[in-house]
Order: structure tokens, then C-alpha cells, then sequence
């Protein structure tokens, strides 16, 4: 294939990317939205009641609650207003509103000033056939020349230059922030949301799924019987864990085999399992039905 051939493939595909990231710039724009929307109202509905608790009878739960909601939506609304306004302004451009110059701007004293002062120390460029002031690039996907020029974010449907700078970089600030910020406080009840935590907080029990809601089930058996339920299968942290990764000591598999791209075989044989000597073995935690929580009652 000939050198030009290949420079003609490259801008054909150049323009047409160009051309794609232009027309789907307000679907991003929307999906953007609608994951922050997503976002703010787990956060209000489900992360802020149970970081933030109310209690009538002490005034510091009230207090840590509204100055809670005080700083939350201030963070949504400083996130919301940068965005919209990195969306809505312009960057800025050589000439304000156009591409061009029209041939009654062209006779205009302050466009033909403008162009003699930048003549001095720029040559007019191919692309927009206008002086290029310092830090102006042309943006192949807006099809002008933009005042300090960032770059074009088609999460914005914008180029991001010298009039929206300072709203896009405040925009991402506060986004991360309050990313940070919702981790921080809404680890706890997304872990007990997927069951990795149980209602006592325990972690690494050496449960499956299906062990997790039958061993609840036999807690609440055994304490109507004042007696207390432990899982069978429960070794200890360490031990749950070695014996499921089948590494360490007393195992087949060195430590470092977790970080390795290898087969490693499970622990025995998948049909009998060693078991912690001091289980609650009086209730049956293998199968449960609904005439198990009739007789209960």
C-alpha cells in the first residue's frame, strides 16, 4: 500500500471518529447524568440513613444528622453546578460565535486589528484560516480553533479551554471527593448487602450462600432453646482460609501460588469436611422448611 494511500486511510478514519464523538456527545451527557443521578439517591436512600442515625433523645445524633445533610448536598450541588456550567460554556474561540469571519466581520477594525497583531507572530494556519493566538489548538472534533486549548471531553460534548477550565477541573474534584466520601461511609452497609458480613459481623466463617441463610435459621433455633449455634465448618479465619485456597501450612500449595496465574486443586475431596469439635450439632442446619418455623412458634 502506497505511503498516500494509507495517509488518505488514516484521515477518512480520523474524520470519521471525529465525527461519531460529535453526535453521541449529548448521549454522554445524559448517561453522565444519570449515573450521578443513580448515585446521589442510593446515597440519600440507603447510605445516608445508615451512616447518619437520628435519635429524639440526644442532640448530637440531631446535630451530626443535619450537618451531615448540610454537607451532602452541598458536595451534590457544587458537583452539579460545575458540571453544568463545563457543559453550557463555550471555551472560547479565536473569533466569539463562529469559525470564521463573515465579510462584514472581515471589515471590521477590531477583527482586522486583532489579525495584524497576531500576524506578527503567527502564520495563518490550515485549518481554520485564522491567527492562532498562544495555547489556541484547532479541535478536530469541534472544527475550530479553541483559546488554550485542554482537550475535547465527550463527557461534556465540549472542548475544554479558557472560559470552562476552571468549572471542568472543580467538576472532577468534587466528583472524586464525594466518590471518596461515599466509599468511606457506605463500605459497611453495601458488605452486609452481598452477606459478606453476618448480623454479628463476622467475617471469613467458612459459609457458602446457602450455609449462610440455613445457619441463620438454626441461630434463631438455638437461641429459643437458650443455647448457642456455631458453624461446623468454621476453623478459624486463618485456618478458613488456608484450607479454601489450599496454600500454607500444613497444605499442598505454597502461599504465593494466590498470585499466579495456575491451577491449584481444592482442599480433600470434596465429600467429607473437617469440622470445628465444638459445633451445635442438635439442629439440623441442612435443609429447613416452613412447617421448621410453624413448630417454632
Amino acid at each position: 500500500m502506497y505511503p498516500d494511500t494509507k495517509r488518505k486511510l488514516f484521515v477518512a478514519a480520523e474524520r470519521a471518529a471525529n465525527t461519531l464523538i460529535r453526535t453521541v456527545g449529548p448521549l454522554f451527557i445524559v448517561l453522565a447524568i444519570a449515573l450521578i443521578g443513580m448515585a446521589v439517591a442510593v446515597y440519600f436512600t440507603v447510605v445516608f440513613p445508615y451512616f447518619y442515625t437520628w435519635d429524639e433523645d440526644y442532640i448530637w445524633t440531631k446535630f451530626r444528622y443535619y450537618a451531615g445533610l448540610v454537607f451532602s448536598i452541598y458536595i451534590v450541588v457544587c458537583i452539579a453546578f460545575h458540571y453544568y456550567m463545563a457543559v453550557r460554556t463555550r471555551p472560547g474561540g479565536v473569533l466569539t460565535g463562529s469559525t470564521a469571519p463573515t465579510s462584514s466581520e472581515a471589515q471590521d477594525p477590531s477583527i482586522q486589528d486583532l489579525f495584524l497583531e497576531l500576524e506578527e507572530y503567527q502564520e495563518y494556519p490550515k485549518t481554520c484560516h485564522l491567527p492562532k493566538p498562544e495555547r489556541a489548538h484547532h479541535c478536530s472534533v469541534c472544527k475550530r480553533c479553541v483559546l488554550r486549548f485542554d482537550h475535547h471531553c465527550p463527557w461534556i460534548s465540549n472542548c475544554v479551554g479558557y472560559f470552562n477550565h476552571r468549572y471542568f477541573v472543580l467538576f472532577m474534584t468534587y466528583l472524586v471527593f464525594g466518590c471518596f466520601y461515599f466509599i468511606a461511609i457506605g463500605w459497611k452497609p453495601f458488605i452486609k448487602s452481598i452477606d459478606i458480613l453476618d448480623e454479628y459481623n463476622e467475617i471469613i466463617t467458612s459459609q457458602t450462600t446457602v450455609e449462610f441463610y440455613n445457619n441463620q435459621h438454626a441461630k434463631k433455633l438455638a437461641r429459643q432453646k437458650g443455647e448457642v449455634f456455631v458453624n461446623p465448618y468454621n476453623l478459624g479465619a486463618l485456618n478458613n482460609l488456608r484450607h479454601f485456597f489450599n496454600v500454607g501450612r500444613n497444605y499442598k500449595y505454597p502461599v504465593y501460588t494466590i498470585f499466579l496465574p495456575i491451577p491449584v486443586s481444592p482442599t480433600g475431596n470434596g465429600k467429607i469436611w473437617e469440622k470445628n469439635v465444638n459445633h451445635y450439632s442438635s439442629v439440623n442446619i441442612t435443609e429447613y422448611s416452613e412447617e421448621d418455623d410453624d413448630e417454632s412458634n
